[in-house]
């Protein structure tokens, strides 16, 4: 069977994990817009292409020194690997060929070869043919200087800068959705350019003008005024040219207002919706990010405290003025409905988030958005906030990390008032970190040389602070309480909870940051 080899190697690359890793590195590089790498390969290539195209501009009245020649063939060699990694990150080629496999077997029938090679063939040439990869071919053929005439392509090789620059991408993406409208204003200005230039030649273009002795000086007179250009070298001299000049320059005016109408009301339609997706890629960069569902009272609430604790979170909500006020307060946001799994998936699921807390006043959608990330991302904790005491239950049942239930709260925040206000002032000022008393976590990192001592070792008694427990593994279910200074030892990734002094805590953390020297 001719096609067993090609199978057989879409199986091995597809089960390999380093080819997988490598092809993903590929795709972080040259594609990925969430890829901390990116950026960096974007700048590196556009300031190459400067400055390639600074040395072919001086390669044509200057001899180019050795070094100008050995930089411009190093960056043409790094243009065509590119271009060669775009073309093999463009297609899954040895998913499809298994998926034809297995509906071969499906239908006992034998896999061909000449299906095979059609499939590789098609996806390859889809990209080749691509205007970006059109672009990045014609980009190189400056490069052989025998043939001069290649250097006309030179306006290509900043036409590359385009790939990198994702302002002028979003630009572009928004406009798109007016592609029918530019059409239309296409059509009619080359209507208008080729009937003013018939007429215009048909009219002076038979010995009345000295200036048009061909249909091509009359169609480039035609696209000047347009244009509104009017560079004055062929001005008509009949009546009816006249006339033409007057329809043609009213109709490029209108043109241009159309044109210039169409952009402001793309650009006003889809800003807001540009400047969410920007907010997403800069939050998908984040480690550990929580994500809020619901910026009302409790969740503004919520996130000044996040915001003052230095931790990085992203907003999510549907009404208007909760997003406004998310945005004046400089949070990342995304206005959109939670209920769509598209939205969790987008900003949950796309992401590398460690903590969600639903905090919306409607309990359906609280439960909706629990039941949605616990199905697929159950290591995810959710902090899901009940509106009705009967809903805490369901909640439970849904497998949520921790219900908030606020009503509740405040009523046993009350009845300890009323009962002891003493002590209850007193711990007040503990969690607000009031009087230089603070309560606060710290971390024993993974392969830190502070695993295997004791807190007494570590030096903990030289400062005014008290361990209230350690989490093990970080985990809040699984948590020694009050432990013996002079016994326990820490394990990887414990957390602390500790109380004392703020500055003291602070100096200690310190320690823990040079954990690894």
């Amino acid at each position: 069977m001719l096609a067993k080899p090609f199978i057989s190697l879409a199986y091995f690359l597809d089960s390999s994990a380093s080819y997988k890793r490598i092809k993903g590195f590929t795709y972080d590089i040259l594609e990925n817009p969430k890829s901390k790498i990116k950026p960096y390969f974007d700048a590196f290539i556009i300031a190459l292409v400067l400055v390639t195209v600074f040395i072919l501009i001086y390669d044509i009245a200057h001899h180019l020194p050795y070094h100008f020649e050995l930089i411009e063939n190093i960056a043409v060699v790094i243009f065509i690997i590119e271009w060669l990694g775009r073309l093999w990150i463009h297609d899954n080629l040895s998913k499809k060929i298994i998926s034809y496999h297995e509906k071969c077997l499906e239908i006992k029938k034998e896999p061909r070869l000449s299906e095979i090679l059609k499939m590789i063939t098609v996806a390859k040439l889809k990209y080749i043919f691509s205007p970006m990869s059109i672009i990045d071919l014609l980009a190189i053929l400056p490069t052989y200087r025998p043939l001069r005439v290649l250097r006309i392509f030179l306006i290509f090789r900043l036409l590359k800068i385009f790939r990198y620059t994702r302002s002028l991408n979003t630009f572009f993406k928004v406009l798109k959705d007016k592609k029918m409208e530019f059409n239309f204003l296409a059509i009619m200005g080359v209507f208008a350019i080729f009937m003013s230039a018939t007429i215009m030649y048909v009219f002076e273009g038979i010995g009345n003008n000295p200036n048009i002795n061909s249909y091509l000086d009359a169609l480039y007179w035609s696209i000047i005024t347009i244009t509104t250009v009017g560079y004055g070298d062929i001005t008509p001299v009949t009546y009816t040219g006249k006339v033409v000049t007057f329809f043609l320059v009213a109709g490029g005016f209108f043109i241009l207002i159309l044109a210039t109408s169409i952009v402001t009301n793309a650009l006003s339609e889809k800003i807001d919706i540009v400047l969410e997706d920007r907010q997403l890629l800069k939050a998908s960069k984040v480690d550990n990010l929580i994500v809020v569902f619901g910026h009302g009272r409790m969740g503004r609430t919520l996130c000044k405290e996040l915001s003052e604790n230095s931790k990085e979170f992203l907003v999510v909500d549907r009404d208007e003025e909760n997003i406004q006020k998310a945005k004046e307060l400089g949070y990342f946001y995304i206005r959109d409905d939670a209920s769509d799994y598209e939205t969790i998936k987008n900003v949950v699921f796309n992401n590398n988030v460690s903590k969600v807390v639903v905090t919306t006043e409607n309990d359906a959608l609280n439960l909706s958005i629990l039941l949605t990330i616990k199905a697929e991302r159950s290591e995810i904790d959710v902090i899901v906030r009940a509106n009705n005491f009967e809903n805490i239950k369901k909640f439970k049942l849904a497998k949520a990390d921790f219900v908030i239930f606020p009503y509740e709260t405040v009523a046993v925040a009350a009845v300890e008032y009323i009962g002891n206000s003493v002590k209850f002032d007193a711990i007040e000022n503990l969690l607000v970190k009031k009087e230089g008393i603070a309560l606060d976590e710290i971390d024993i990192l993974e392969d830190s040389n502070l695993i295997g001592k004791t807190m007494s070792e570590i030096g903990f008694k030289d400062f005014n602070i008290n361990t209230i427990a350690v989490l093990k593994n970080g985990n809040s279910r699984n948590y020694i309480f009050n432990p013996d200074w002079e016994e326990y030892r820490f394990e990887a990734n414990d957390a602390l909870v500790v109380i004392g002094d703020e500055e003291d805590i602070k100096e200690v953390k310190k320690t823990i940051t040079r954990q690894f020297t």
